[in-house]
This record gives structure tokens, C-alpha cells and sequence, in this order.
């Protein structure tokens, strides 16, 4: 699929693939420019292996919303004056730790065919992360939702404090 040009009004990333409604295979977004205000893609599975499976459901542009133990991508636009390559973009891994949007790794001007194999092993692990959290008892805020371009503008890295501990062990 040919990328749209960058003065396209409609973002070149559909809202939804055609062949399934509710999660797409990552790799399907491979050559694809997102939307001027980028995009939020929540991970519903990955394997680390390349090829493997690697999905995603896009969030709607009205309703960026995450919750708790959520992992997701955000797709930007390199746009940039001081750009050299003609069309990359930026893109980053993001974990939804107890209503906190927290980034877990950046890349920048990324090659637009290229960038979902390279992120593949960082969003496994973030997914592997909060699973293992989860089991032993953190509350990650599930039920929480989070305003994704909100929260990610005043985003700090790292786990908040105390949640891996929990509540103090009665005595």
C-alpha cells in the first residue's frame, strides 16, 4: 500500500482494518503514515519472535483512552524542518501503570516499513512486565481510564512508587 501523501486530510492509518473489526495484525500498519495529531494503538498480543503474532486494536481519534495494564504504541509524524529523510516517523512503547500513562522507550525518524519488527521486542516485554506485576498482586488500575494525549504530555518515566509492594501486610 502506497503511503498517502503528507497533505492528505485523511489519515493514510485506517481506523479499522479491512478484513477484522477489533484487532489488526501490526505489521498490516508497515508503509502507513498516521494522522497529523498521530495515532494510539493498544497491543492486545505479541510474541518477541519476529513474524510472530503482533496485534493491535487503533483507539478513535474521540476516544484516546487507556487503562490500566494497558501496553500501546503511539505513532507520530517526523515532520520536521531539519528533517533529512523524506518520511519517517516517531514511535513509542507506553505502559498504563495505576491511571499513569508511562513511557517505556522512544525512537525517532523511524523507516515507516521497518519500525513495527523493531519495536516488537520491547512491547513483549512491557506486555510480560505487567503480567508478571499483575500476578503478584499490583494494582495496575484497570478500571481506570486514562486520557492517553493528556496524561502523555505530562508522562514521567518509571513504575509508580509503592505499587509493586502493595499494601503493608497486616500483623
Amino acid at each position: 500500500m502506497t503511503p498517502a501523501p503528507a497533505t492528505s486530510p485523511e489519515p493514510a492509518v485506517p481506523a479499522r482494518p479491512p478484513a477484522d473489526p477489533e484487532d489488526i495484525d501490526v505489521l498490516y500498519l508497515a508503509g502507513q503514515r498516521p494522522a497529523e495529531k498521530g495515532e494510539w494503538l493498544v497491543i492486545t498480543g505479541v510474541d518477541g519472535l519476529p513474524g510472530s503474532v503482533f496485534t493491535a486494536c487503533i483507539l478513535p481519534a474521540g476516544d484516546r483512552h487507556g487503562r490500566g495494564g494497558d501496553v500501546l504504541v503511539r505513532l507520530g509524524r517526523a515532520d520536521r524542518a531539519d528533517q533529512l529523510e523524506p518520511e519517517t516517523i516517531d514511535v513509542s512503547v507506553w505502559a498504563v501503570i495505576a491511571s499513569r500513562p508511562v513511557p517505556v522507550a522512544a525512537w525517532e525518524r523511524q523507516d515507516p516499513d521497518g519500525w513495527p519488527e523493531r519495536i516488537r521486542p520491547t512491547a513483549a516485554f512491557a506486555m510480560g512486565t505487567l503480567t508478571a506485576l499483575e500476578e503478584h498482586g499490583a494494582g495496575l488500575g484497570a478500571r481506570d481510564r486514562v486520557d492517553l494525549d493528556a496524561a502523555a504530555a505530562l508522562a514521567t518515566p518509571g513504575v509508580p512508587p509503592r505499587l509493586t509492594f502493595g499494601p503493608a501486610p497486616e500483623r
